[in-house]
């Protein structure tokens, strides 16, 4: 495994820490809109470092799933809180932001497997 793909590995666990954390805590004002753009942004980044973490296409298919059950889940679970509101349109920039991490990384995944040394396109069986 090459450094730049360890690295990888260790900011989506990193990130997935983030966004479940910063879900669950209270939050406090925010700047109109700024919040929506968090919520695109941190799963984006979430989904992106999945794409790269993992070769196999399966794989990537099920973390992009777990990320969008991610940002359903944690939507709910704020309902459920008292500092919380669940909003639909939380759960719209989240899965946004998987579908915009998805756009940019397919035209690029080549280019993004030879930097972190796997040398070629998403496998579709074996490593």
């Amino acid at each position: 495994m090459t450094i730049l793909l360890y690295l990888a590995r260790i900011l989506l666990v990193a990130v997935l820490v983030v966004v479940v954390w910063a879900s669950l805590k209270q939050t406090g004002s925010a700047i109109a809109g700024s919040d929506k753009t968090a919520h695109f942004l941190a799963y984006m980044a979430l989904a992106g470092l999945g794409l790269a973490s993992f070769q196999l296409l399966r794989n990537q298919g099920l973390f992009m799933l777990f990320c969008l059950a991610l940002g359903g889940a944690m939507e709910l679970i704020q309902g459920q809180l008292p500092s919380r509101v669940m909003g639909w349109d939380d759960m719209l920039a989240n899965s946004l932001g998987v579908l915009a991490a998805i756009v940019v990384y397919w035209p690029l995944r080549k280019w993004i497997e030879r930097l972190l040394g796997r040398g070629g396109a998403t496998v579709i069986r074996g490593e």
